[in-house]
């Protein structure tokens, strides 16, 4: 009788202490209607040196952390050519909270000014959500003309 109990203790005590450690644990994934938001460019300017853009957040724009724009030159020495495939060389960061990172309402402005007037140049917008599981997310790829 006395051996019965025993083994009856043991036997809740272990299902106990082993059943919390059975189930599936897995990193949270973003839900698409809550978390995700998508990148689409407005209006484009070039102004000397400078690239200012407008980018319309839409889904869930206050999830959006980092905006940045990549870049390369097209043609001459360092460029690629026209139908070659985008590699960005080169990315400005933007960081909710720092100057540059303007966002009204679900339009968000950027501005970069470090292009040689006379070059050409591809480029796209890549943003990062604060859930660090959420893809980046981009917009097309667009080319400025020279002055």
């Amino acid at each position: 009788m006395r051996w019965r109990m025993i083994a009856t203790i043991v036997f809740l005590l272990s299902t106990t202490l082993f059943g919390c450690a059975l189930g599936k644990k897995e990193w949270p994934v973003a839900q698409k209607s809550e978390d995700l938001f998508k990148l689409t460019l407005i209006s484009g300017a070039r102004r000397d040196n400078c690239l200012l853009l407008q980018v319309a957040v839409s889904g869930a724009s206050q999830r959006l952390y980092r905006a940045s724009i990549q870049y390369d030159t097209v043609g001459g020495e360092l460029g690629t050519c026209e139908g070659c495939p985008f590699i960005p060389r080169d990315v400005v960061n933007f960081t909710r909270d720092q100057d540059g990172f303007d966002m009204e309402g679900e339009t968000l402005s950027l501005s970069m000014c470090s292009l040689d007037p006379k070059i050409e140049y591809r480029f796209r917008v890549a943003g990062k959500s604060e859930l660090p599981t959420s893809p980046l997310v981009y917009t097309d790829i667009f080319t400025t003309t020279p002055q």
